[in-house]
């Protein structure tokens, strides 16, 4: 039998290249050079834009005029996230510089022990805030922390995740401005090209238009190749002016789905009478925690109803493979990736729908797995 990382490789997936991520890009943008982003420059704007996969840049860039001629004359890399592609996972490694089998948060709604129960990561901040829960699931944001060391640091964040953060310990140490709106966003960045040093940026609606439209559908890349030409028209040439090195990246792309291709699980579906409890994780990457004898069963069953769809193996030989980064999990954190990890081999999804929970409304684009269009995101520097 094949390594996990050959297999995973022979079904057209994709290993994660931590040497070339977005963690290491954010560490090199904290430094202030290195074998990623180059040197020279001594102003550095840093932008994060969620959801923009390498696939849907170079497509963008190939169909529009405005953005051939400004990202054109930059150097663009095909680069790696983390895994799984899933904006918590990798935030919270981007920040850190931790990757995720020392970090820990490896989706939504994930186990925590302490409070007996799955945790909504989207509910509570991923800076962690000593004051304002007793239990810390996040680790200190010390990339950005580094970041802010530098004069004239500033963090361009939305206003929505700076609230839920507000309290968080870091936020005493980092100049942030909050932004409202794609318009502030322009007018914020502009006003900061004159007076700052470097610039931790991010924009997350790129995300949000693929979630709704699909990158592939007409209105979904009309709208992202709109977003991305107010950048290159309205704030790019004030910052190359002012003599700033521009590094844009990403957390993951998106692969857009059908909804004959979800999988939803519920109460009574016969794989969970082989579970200690409910499945977590993402659409693309669900954790399991298998009752005791039952494992044959599971994989058995697992097989029989979805193994034409997805990969399924035991995590401990998962994280021994390096696919969360190091070999090793430390023991506090070992119970989050369960006994077995499933990952789809394409554009599959699986959730869980919770007894008193419904479907709702089903996300036409998503991320969390490994395949390219997830995985393999862009390192563009103007």
């Amino acid at each position: 039998m094949g390594s996990i990382r050959s297999e995973l490789e022979s079904a057209g997936l994709v290993f994660p290249d931590f040497r070339r991520s977005n963690v290491e890009v954010a560490k090199e943008v904290a430094k202030g050079d290195g074998a990623l982003i180059g040197n020279g420059r001594s102003k550095l704007f840093f932008l994060t834009i969620d959801a923009l996969g390498y696939d849907l840049l170079e497509k963008a860039v190939a169909k529009s005029r405005l953005l051939k001629g400004v990202f054109g004359k930059g150097s663009l890399e095909r680069i790696s996230t983390v895994f799984p592609s899933f904006t918590p996972t990798v935030f919270t490694s981007i920040d850190s510089g931790l990757l995720p089998s020392e970090h820990g948060i490896i989706g939504s709604p994930l186990p925590i022990k302490e409070y007996g129960a799955l945790r909504d990561i989207f509910g509570v901040s991923w800076w962690p805030a000593a004051n304002e829960d007793a239990v810390v699931l996040f680790p200190q944001p010390k990339t950005v922390l580094q970041m802010a060391k530098h004069k004239g640091f500033f963090y361009l964040q939305d206003e929505k995740i700076v609230r839920k953060s507000e309290k968080a310990d870091a936020m005493k140490s980092i100049r942030v401005l909050p932004y409202i709106s794609q318009d502030d966003f322009v007018f914020q960045a502009r006003k900061l090209a004159k007076t700052a040093r470097l610039v931790y940026a991010y924009i997350w609606e790129l995300d949000h238009v693929q979630h709704v439209y699909t990158k592939t559908a007409k209105q979904g890349f009309e709208v992202v190749t709109y977003l991305l030409e107010r950048l290159a028209e309205k704030v790019i040439p004030y910052l190359q002016k002012e003599g700033w090195r521009i590094i844009i990246t990403s957390d993951h792309g998106q692969l857009s789905t059908k909804r004959k291709d979800a999988i939803f699980l519920g109460p009574n579906s016969k794989i969970m009478q082989d579970l200690a409890m409910p499945p977590w994780g993402t659409e693309s990457t669900m954790f399991f925690e298998v009752a005791e004898s039952r494992e044959k069963s599971f994989e058995t069953r697992f097989g029989q109803h979805f193994g034409n769809r997805f990969l399924l193996y035991d995590s401990e030989e998962a994280i021994r493979s390096g696919l969360f980064g190091r070999g090793y999990v430390k023991p506090a954190l070992r119970y989050r990736f369960g006994t077995h990890i499933a990952i789809s081999k394409g554009s599959y999804t699986l959730r869980y729908v919770a007894p008193s929970s419904t479907i709702g409304k089903f996300g036409l684009g998503h991320h969390g797995g490994l395949t390219k269009e997830e995985m393999q995101i862009p390192l563009l520097i103007l």
